[in-house]
This record gives structure tokens, sequence and C-alpha cells, in this order.
């Protein structure tokens, strides 16, 4: 009895441990399923949320979908109407945040942009400085070619001298063309008075003797060693105006400073026709030459002023001058007229036998001027010398009216015809002047006779 009152004993406490766990795993179930639910319950309240929100965007998209239509519309109207209206501005969070970003991108485009500017404008820098160099390369480059072209042509025109005489040289039409259009570019730019520093040398009439201008180069020096002015009569009479015209014109374009051509009375169309050289050119080269040359002509300079001192021209005074400032005023290109000042700078003469002032000319043309007017003009422009051509006279030179005008003609022994020497007149840097002359190149029999003559 005692031993199964001892086991019952035994198993009742046995009993109720089992029931203790049986407790526990009970309770640590239902806490399971607790939590179990509360993370059900806040996943479908997150989806809820989620849900919201994504409406929410949506009818915000709506709303600003008709927002804008009514913007569009209200603009469409103001278009319409021509009358400005305000429009209320909508603070959304979205709208701020495309706002923000459409900013960031201007800037970003605007800093983009002005950076391609930047590159495009030194690029265009780069290619600018590339096309001046080019350009002042190229314009280097033909100005070398030009001193080439030139030199060559000048040498060729040097070759035809063979001992005492000239030969005809053969000129191709496309070199005087050359030399007509580099020379022209040039006298159309200069004045019609130049105005001439010392220290130079004043040649007269050449008239197509070109041995006896070759003589000259030989004897003063050919350009730049020494400067020298022509008063004009380059062609006609002589059998070589072409290689004359074309040497003075080459020794122009290749030192423009250094030598400077007047236009005379017989650079003119009309005479050349009677004269001579509008056969030569047709003969040689072609006429659409000579009408290149006529207008090379009718842009020549009319007169020259050599230290504000010395006035030089082809003819002589006129009665329409009375200033010297007049002389700079005479338009070109322009034919020489029958009357009229420009006529009386290229044709008018000197005359011992005038009572007056002015009288007719044996030369059916313009007029004839005394010492007295010579003087007075002198005075009232402050002239010390006027320095003429025109005339053939037998020592080369010859004054007029004490000393205040010389005729200079640098043609000795003229057309073959007259026992003249030639003059070249030197104007020092003091303006002292000196004479040159130039001996006809044949032997003279007997005595000379006195031979200052008037020629058309």
């Amino acid at each position: 009895m005692e031993n199964a009152e001892n086991n019952n004993i035994d198993n009742e406490p046995k009993k109720k441990g089992k029931k203790v766990k049986k407790e526990k795993k009970g309770k640590k179930f239902l806490k399971k399923q607790k939590r179990e639910e509360e993370e059900k319950k806040r996943q479908e309240e997150l989806e809820k949320e989620k849900n919201k929100e994504s409406n929410d965007n949506k009818d915000e998209e709506i709303k600003n979908e008709e927002s804008s239509k009514t913007k569009d519309n209200e603009e469409k109207e103001k278009v319409k109407d021509n009358k400005p209206q305000e429009t209320e501005d909508i603070d959304t969070s979205s709208k701020k945040l495309n706002n923000e970003k459409d900013d960031e991108n201007e800037i970003n485009t605007n800093s983009i942009t002005t950076d391609n500017k930047e590159e495009d404008e030194k690029e265009k820098e780069n290619n600018n400085e590339d096309e001046n160099n080019n350009i002042i390369n190229d314009d280097e480059e033909n100005e070398d070619n030009d001193n080439n072209n030139i030199s060559k042509i000048i040498k060729k025109l040097k070759k035809a001298r063979v001992g005492s005489i000239c030969q005809e040289l053969t000129l191709r039409e496309g070199e005087c063309d050359y030399v007509i259009d580099k020379a022209y570019q040039i006298l159309k730019n200069e004045d019609s008075m130049l105005r001439i520093t010392a220290p130079l040398y004043i040649c007269g009439d050449i008239h197509g003797q070109y041995y006896d201008l070759l003589r000259v180069f030989d004897i003063l020096d050919y350009p730049p060693k020494s400067k020298f002015l022509f008063l004009g009569d380059y062609v006609d009479r002589g059998k070589q105006s072409l290689e004359c015209l074309l040497l003075l014109l080459c020794l122009k374009i290749k030192y423009p400073s250094k030598i400077f051509l007047l236009r005379g009375n017989h650079e003119s169309e009309a005479l050349n026709k009677i004269y001579g050289f509008y056969d030569e050119c047709k003969r040689r080269v072609s006429v659409k030459c000579f009408k290149k040359i006529t207008n090379l002509f009718n842009i020549l300079p009319i007169t020259a002023l050599i230290e504000d001192n010395i006035l030089c021209m082809h003819g002589g005074l006129s009665k329409d001058l009375n200033n010297i400032e007049q002389l700079n005023k005479i338009a070109r290109p322009t034919e020489i007229p029958d009357e009229g000042l420009l006529c009386d700078l290229v044709w008018s003469d000197p005359s011992d036998e005038l009572s007056e002032n002015f009288g007719e000319n044996e030369r059916n043309i313009s007029v004839t001027f005394s010492k007295n007017v010579v003087e007075e003009f002198t005075e009232r422009n402050g002239l010390d010398l006027i320095c003429r051509a025109h005339q053939v006279v037998e020592e080369g030179f010859q004054f007029f009216a004490g000393m205040k005008l010389i005729t200079i003609f640098t043609a000795p022994n003229y057309a073959g015809e007259f026992d003249n020497n030639g003059g070249i007149l030197e104007v020092g840097e003091d303006l002292l002047c000196k004479m040159h002359v130039l001996r006809p190149n044949i032997e003279r029999k007997g005595k000379r006779k006195r031979i200052t003559q008037l020629v058309n």
C-alpha cells in the first residue's frame, strides 16, 4: 500500500510538468499568430498607402494636364484678343521638381552652348588668322612674282641695244598688257599735281629715241640709285616708242617712289594716230594694246611741284591758272581738250616777242605767254623756277624770263633732222640746279645752226 501511494505521489508532479509545457507552447503559438496578423495588417496598410499615393499622383497629373490645357486656351485667347491676362501659378511639389530639373537642364545647355560658342569663336579667330596669314603670304608671293616678271622684262628691254644702235624687240601682247595693267593701278592713285622731294633728275621729251633713253640711265644710274621726273612726250616720231614707254612703266612699277611720269601733248590718241605710235602698236602688237595705252595716258599726272619751289609741266602757263592749288583739282581720267587749263598745261609756249600777257600760238592750238606772266605767277605763288619741255632747243636747255623758266629737251639729234643736244636738269638737295648734256650719237660736220623751233 505504501508503495502504491508513493507511486501516485511521484506521478502527480510529472503530470503537472507536462501541463506547464503544453501551456507554454500554446502561448508561443498565440504570440506567433498575433505577430503574423500584425505584419499582415502592416503590409495591407502599406499597400493602401501606396495605392493612395499613386491615385494622388494620377489626380495631380490629370490636374496638371487640365491646367496646361486651360493655359494654352488662355494664351490662344490672349493672342486673339491682344489683351494681356495674368495666369495663376499652381505651387506643387512635382512642378517645383520639374522646374528645378528644367532649370538645371537649361543651365547645362547654356553652359554647353557658351562653351561651344567660345570654341567656335576661337576656331573662327584661328581660321581668320590663318586666312590673313595666307593672304599676306599670297600678297608677298604675288609681289615677288611681279618683281621677278618685271625684272625679266627690263632685262629683255635692255638687250635691245647692240653697239651704237638699238634693234626692235619682239614684244608679246601678254607682256605689254601685263605692264600696262600694273602701271595703271599705280598711276591712277597719284595726284594730278605730284609733290616730289629733291634730289632728282628732270628729263624732257624722249619721242621714241630708245637708244638715247638708255644712255641717260647709263650716265646717271637707273632707279633706285637715282630719282627721275619725266615731263612727257615718250612716244611718236621715233622708231621705238614701245620700248621707251614699256621701260619707263616697268621702272615705275618696280620703283614707284623713284620715277615719276607726267603727261605731254603726245600722250593723246589723236596725235598718236598722226605721228606714228598707233601704226607702231598695230604693226608690232595689236590695236587692243594701243587702246589700253590710251586709257593709261588719260590717267597720267599733269604737273609736279618739287620742294614747294619748282613747278614742272610739259607745256606752260595758262590764262585760267592763278593758283597752284588749281592744278590738283584737274579730274582724271580725261582726254586733252582743245582749249582751257589742261590744254595750255601741255601745249602753251613762252614768247619773247609778246607785248601783252598772252598771244596766239603758231601751233594753231593753245596760247603763248610773255615774261610778265612768268614773273607775276612765280611771285604770287612763291616759286623760284618753272620747268617745262615741249620745244626742241639747241643746247638741250634754254632759260626764259630772267632764269625764272627753263625749257628742257632730252632727245638729241631729234628725229634725225636736228643737230641738237639733249638736256637733263639735276636738282640737288639744296635745290641748286646743274645741267647734264647728251651729245648726238653722230659725227657733226660744219657749224651747228640755231634750231630752237616749235614742233607739234
